[in-house]
């Protein structure tokens, strides 16, 4: 039986100690939770002349005891706050008179939280001391959310940067620690007997200093990923012509994407979700789907599937995608790229699935083994694509290694692998 593999960009290297990396936008560790005695607070104002500006204010405080959001916005915030906490906090503990909205929770007869919502003012208390884990989490990140959607995006991006600008130089430390490690082990090759258990030791220390960093490392890419950020290799990948996507292409031979495009982009802008068909982070991964830094609701995302899926893309088939101008990026999270390959096999278009294959995917074209497929053909490649929950897109290849392992997604200079890695 085979075993899907699907490891942040980098982060697989340290872990397989192999030289091929993979990724979607990774699930790590997950650390443990723990709240502390201290205490933080952020407050500010801005003024804006844009249609959703005005002065707004917001005040956090986070301690062992409490977690605390005071906010005041300009009411064309309203409706998307009230949005967010209608889709985050139960509806049983809420009520509402005019457009003052508020959510309670008693438990023993002590109160665990309160919401309280106006058309110009967000108030939330939480008491940690009675409430569970779970909850305080939930809180935390609605904060973060809600800051967001106060806030706007100009913040929370500069934020992401910084994030994954850490990330990225956590990475950088580790694959010189990885580097390093390897150095002392080929050391220890030529040194005599007597001293090789003390260079064994400090190889495994400096290689776990690595592990522990590239964990690290992952988390914070997360986090930043969440804010709308894109770690390095992405960017490398939306610089490379081989991603180029012609925005003239028209729905053909199966090649729906173009089209899904933009009608997706169309539904973004209208809905303030993206201030630009050019620059845009459609990110999913197991906590949720978030564009440009924004979380989405439920109800948004059965929007957008809607549309995806008189497209031919199923609403199973979930991914994460990235728009730099004309350059985009799709990463299946759910690919059946197993079910693809017998496909292939009982269309007679592959021989077995050992057998040594490389088709280059680029909706309009499928390059196979170095040799350009008919027409026809490509039509029927990009079907069985669709129905696999795979996303042709400019760049993309599969491959069957000499290894027998499955590859799906996007090959870097530096021969590094983002996206699915099925592994024998």
């Amino acid at each position: 039986m085979k075993k899907i593999t699907i490891l942040t960009v980098h982060i697989i290297i340290f872990l397989l100690g192999s030289t091929v990396l993979a990724q979607t936008i990774p699930t790590p560790p997950k650390p443990p939770t723990t709240h502390t005695s201290s205490s933080s607070s952020m407050s500010y104002s801005k003024t804006s002349s844009d249609n959703q500006g005005g002065n707004i204010s917001i005040a956090i405080s986070n301690t062992n005891d409490s977690y605390k959001f005071k906010a005041k916005f300009p009411e064309e915030r309203y409706v998307e706050i009230v949005s967010v906490l209608k889709n985050e906090l139960e509806s049983k503990k809420m009520t509402k008179s005019g457009s003052t909205y508020s959510w309670v929770s008693n438990a023993n007869g002590n109160e665990v939280y309160n919401v309280n919502l106006n058309s110009k003012k967000l108030t939330m208390s939480l008491d940690k001391s009675i409430a569970s884990d779970a909850l305080i989490t939930k809180f935390e990140a609605l904060g973060k959310t809600l800051k967001t959607v106060i806030s706007g995006n100009d913040e929370t991006k500069r934020e992401a940067e910084e994030l994954q600008r850490e990330a990225d130089r956590l990475l950088r430390d580790a694959e010189r620690m990885k580097r390093e490690a390897a150095r002392i082990q080929r050391e220890a090759k030529r040194i005599e007997q007597a001293n090789l258990e003390s260079y064994k030791e400090d190889a495994i220390r400096i290689a776990e200093e690595a592990k522990r960093l590239a964990e690290k490392a992952a988390i914070i890419s997360v986090e930043a990923s969440h804010k709308g950020a894109i770690n390095a290799p992405l960017k490398m990948l939306l610089r490379n012509n081989k991603t180029y996507l012609s925005n003239t292409l028209k729905n053909t031979i199966n090649y729906t994407w173009p089209s899904a495009q933009n009608e997706l982009i169309t539904a973004l802008l209208k809905n303030n979700m993206v201030q630009s068909k050019n620059d845009i982070v459609f990110n999913t991964d197991p906590t949720g789907v978030y564009i440009n830094g924004t979380k989405l609701t439920n109800t948004q995302i059965n929007q957008y599937k809607s549309i995806l899926k008189k497209y031919n893309i199923t609403p199973d088939n979930t991914f994460s995608f990235y728009k730099t101008d004309n350059n985009i990026v799709i990463i299946n999270n759910n690919a059946k790229l197993t079910s693809f390959l017998k496909n292939l096999k009982e269309k007679g278009y592959i021989n077995s699935l050992k057998d040594k294959l490389l088709l280059e995917i680029n909706g309009t074209s499928i390059i196979k083994n170095g040799k350009a497929v008919s027409t026809k053909d490509v039509a029927i490649y990009n079907r069985l694509l669709l129905q696999n929950n795979i996303i042709p897109a400019p760049g993309k290849i599969i491959e069957i290694t000499a290894s027998n392992a499955y590859k799906l997604g996007y090959t870097l200079n530096n021969k590094s692998h983002i996206g699915t890695w099925v592994m024998p």
